[in-house]
């Protein structure tokens, strides 16, 4: 009996790659032009045909929005539901195929696309929540499509439907949010939610581990913050150290590490605890310091490199901690210390502050584009608003 062999299929092999290729480029941001289009280039390479066009129902008409194999005009070719084969696709919601596609009854040219040298013809819906959201369609010069063929087709077109209805689930979520600039930059990335003290747990059963994590933290943005000679600067990064070398929070921490909200437990002690010994005005901002300690033990994993960092409030840790991990902005819904500011521009990091309905539409991993100098925040941005960021970068 011959011995059971595991195969890795490794790059190489254009059908399976090809699939993957899809699927990562559903997830693109840019003009759903290019986006569609680069899926059309790698539908063309897997089926083996001429033509890939990919149509994006808008309203009752049937869009172009990606192609390969028509000149750059075919995009922007609009079909009524209903009109011509394509549209007869999408009003059956059936995949529909033709040998010689001029020669049937519902089929329409179109001026100029050249699409008679392409006469055998498949289209496939595109069917999201229940309706036809598009149509992709496949030409070829020769040979009609076998029914293996229309199958291959109907399942490639998943990854096709996915980039569409991303698309049309973040237009529905479009903002542009108004508050006030500190620091100034423009950048485009994905939102890591900072979390309030209240939705803490456990904390992290290898305390010590997770304050060497922090001490990197502060070792990275000490590094970076070296040729400021702003003193806020260098008072809150004191402040940071500081906050790692207390025993006695330590301690805290270790005991709470059992109980299911311990970080939550250990930040309301310090929080109330200003009030008992009627110091308030002097202990807010260690109070602050030991809340975003806090936050920062329990390593939400939204924080990660490159991520625009967005809060309710953002003092001097959360500041640091963004410098250090390579944050690319920093969006508060309500005030920012003004020692955060300090650090964040010594480190050119973009700073808005007082964003109202910032958590009623940015959601963990929403595409933002900060505007540091004008202090708006776009929550999904247009395709336009994303080229100009970035001809402005």
């Amino acid at each position: 009996m011959s011995k059971p062999i595991i195969q890795v299929h490794h790059r190489g092999d254009r059908g399976v790659d090809g699939i993957l290729r899809l699927i990562e480029l559903a997830a693109h941001d840019g003009p759903i032009e290019t986006m569609l289009s680069a899926m059309c280039d790698e539908l063309v390479a897997i089926m083996g045909v001429e033509i890939a066009s990919v149509y994006v129902r808008e309203d009752d008409h049937l869009v172009m929005r990606g192609n390969h194999g028509f000149g750059p005009n075919a995009i922007g070719t609009t079909l009524a539901v209903g009109e011509g084969i394509t549209g007869l696709v999408a009003e059956c919601m059936r995949p529909v195929s033709a040998e010689h596609a001029a020669a049937e009854a519902a089929y329409k040219p179109v001026p100029g696309l050249g699409e008679e040298r392409f006469p055998v013809f498949v289209g496939v819906p595109l069917i999201g929540a229940g309706t036809v959201i598009g149509v992709l369609v496949l030409q070829r010069r020769t040979t009609k499509f076998a029914a293996d063929e229309v199958t291959l087709a109907t399942a490639l077109g998943a990854p096709v439907t996915l980039a569409i209805e991303r698309r049309l689930a973040s237009a529905v979520r479009s903002a542009r949010l108004s508050g006030l600039a500190h620091v100034p930059g423009a950048v485009l990335g994905r939102a890591g939610v900072v979390p309030t003290t209240t939705a803490l747990g456990a904390p992290p059963i290898e305390i010590e581990r997770a304050f060497a994590r922090l001490r990197e933290d502060l070792g990275r943005a000490m590094k970076k913050l070296a040729d400021s000679t702003v003193p806020a600067v260098g008072a809150a990064l004191d402040r940071f150290a500081m906050l790692l070398c207390d025993a006695r929070l330590r301690e805290r921490l270790c005991a709470a590490s059992g109980q299911p909200e311990g970080l939550r437990n250990v930040a309301k002690e310090y929080a109330r605890a200003p009030f008992k010994l009627g110091t308030v005005l002097e202990s807010a901002d260690h109070v602050a310091d030991v809340e975003e300690l806090c936050v920062l033990l329990a390593d939400p994993r939204s924080l990660r490199p490159g991520s625009i960092w967005i809060a309710d409030r953002i003092n001097v840790l959360i500041a640091i901690a963004a410098v250090a991990r390579g944050a690319s902005a920093l969006v508060a819904s309500d005030a920012v210390a003004p020692a955060a500011i300090a650090v964040a521009r010594a480190a050119h990091l973009p700073v808005v502050s007082d964003v109202p309905g910032l958590f009623g539409w940015a959601r963990p991993g929403d595409l933002l584009a900060v505007d540091g100098d004008t202090g708006a925040v776009l929550v999904h941005p247009a395709p336009t608003d994303i080229e100009r960021l970035r001809r402005a970068r």
